[in-house]
């Protein structure tokens, strides 16, 4: 069985350095073909949500949706090293693949926001006018959050080794002297450490214009979406965005050192942009 999409994977201009991109394309295309823009999520994770975003691909290139995928300054196959990224590079990197996405034709774009990716789609879509929609797959509300559960990792290898584990006040003052520090291989900026200290979803209150679609993945049936999440969500309501909210049954796939995947939510997600979702 052929591929139902033409894989084009080329350099783009960002605004630091060459950012790799890939773009499937359809094999049917239109003036009115829509394209997803999809927006990475951080470190580790972006690994192992790659397999998942191919399936995506695979599912709505079929759909007669195109779907594009860049790296971000400093990650994957783009030019810079890690520790040269910041946070607002990245939002600059999201913003210059729709750009890309733009020249290649579709006027018609939504951006699909991975876990801390959620973030910085919301932030580069502050800078985008007509965006169709936002995507969120089990979307990180709070970089402060996120980040101190990225540096437990740096805390736990530091005790696993019998080495001083240090804290967070020790590593700001690392960060505070221009040094980066480095968790789990990844040697992390104060541009990069400090923006997404001070991300969350509820900083973005202003993009009532542009109609969010927000995933939440469970272990299980019995399970329920996390309570912050539902507050950000009531939130987001209350100040007039349009926020549809679907949960799907699978593994934590961003978090799997192994390939693992939820089908769920490619068929969910391909549903909702065929048109099938129905909105709470």
């Amino acid at each position: 069985m052929s591929n139902p999409y033409k894989l084009d994977p080329s350099y783009i201009s960002g605004s630091k350095g060459a950012l790799f991109a890939l773009h499937y394309e359809p094999v049917t295309r239109t003036e009115q073909t829509p394209c997803v823009i999809v927006v990475p999520s951080f470190a580790e994770e972006m690994n192992r949500c790659r397999y998942m975003q191919t399936l995506l691909a695979q599912a709505i290139t079929a759909q007669g949706i195109a779907l594009l995928a860049v790296d971000p300054f400093g990650t994957g196959d783009s030019e810079g090293e890690f520790e040269q990224a910041s946070w607002e590079q990245w939002i600059d990197d999201t913003v210059s693949a729709c750009d890309f996405a733009t020249r290649l034709g579709y006027n018609q774009q939504s951006m699909l926001g991975i876990r801390l990716g959620a973030l910085l789609a919301a932030a580069a879509a502050e800078k985008r006018d007509h965006l169709q929609q936002l995507i969120f797959w089990q979307p990180v509300t709070s970089g402060k959050v996120a980040l101190n559960q990225f540096l437990r990792i740096k805390i736990a290898a530091s005790i696993g080794r019998e080495e001083e584990a240090g804290t967070t006040a020790q590593f700001e003052e690392q960060l505070a002297g221009g040094n980066s520090i480095e968790v789990a291989g990844y040697d992390v900026s104060s541009g990069l450490y400090y923006g997404i200290q001070s991300a969350h979803l509820n900083n973005h209150l202003s993009l009532t214009g542009t109609p969010i679609h927000w995933f939440t993945v469970l272990a299980s049936e019995e399970r329920k979406t996390p309570r912050g999440d539902i507050q950000v969500i009531e939130k987001w309501r209350e100040n007039g965005a349009q926020v549809s909210h679907q949960t799907v049954i699978g593994p934590a796939f961003w978090q799997a050192h192994e390939r693992t995947l939820a089908p769920g939510l490619i068929t969910a997600t391909a549903a909702h942009l065929a048109g099938e979702l129905n909105h709470e």
